[in-house]
């Protein structure tokens, strides 16, 4: 059996809030009913967010880099979920768009013709 890496895991405090974002930002279709985990599905891809028990405060043990076609339109959608741009990095092999969600995880959009 090969491993392949079935979901990668946010802790968060506000999992309302959260699964709103996430699963907008990333086309996912949130599962239902525990008040402590949520599976958001997609069809490459899952995200899972878990309710933290105690106060989220290492924000950069871990983050999402985002591959779009269309970083700029990206990042205003993104926005307007209610995530924050911080930075822009331009490099001549490199593009890409630091931000943070709702709760202030970090995460980046790339332009994928840099990828």
């Amino acid at each position: 059996m090969a491993i392949r890496l079935g979901s990668t895991v946010i802790n968060v405090a506000d999992i309302e809030t959260m699964t709103r974002f996430w699963s907008q930002a990333l086309h996912l279709s949130p599962s239902s009913g525990d008040p402590d985990f949520r599976l958001l599905r997609g069809e490459h891809v899952n995200v899972s967010l878990q309710r933290a028990q105690t106060p989220v405060t290492a924000r950069d043990q871990m983050h999402l880099d985002l591959y779009s076609d269309d970083q700029a339109a990206e990042v205003d959608r993104l926005t307007g979920l209610g995530a924050r741009a911080v930075r822009h990095v331009r490099e001549p092999d490199d593009d890409y768009v630091v931000m943070l969600d709702p709760e202030g995880n970090e995460f980046c959009v790339a332009a994928k013709e840099n990828l």
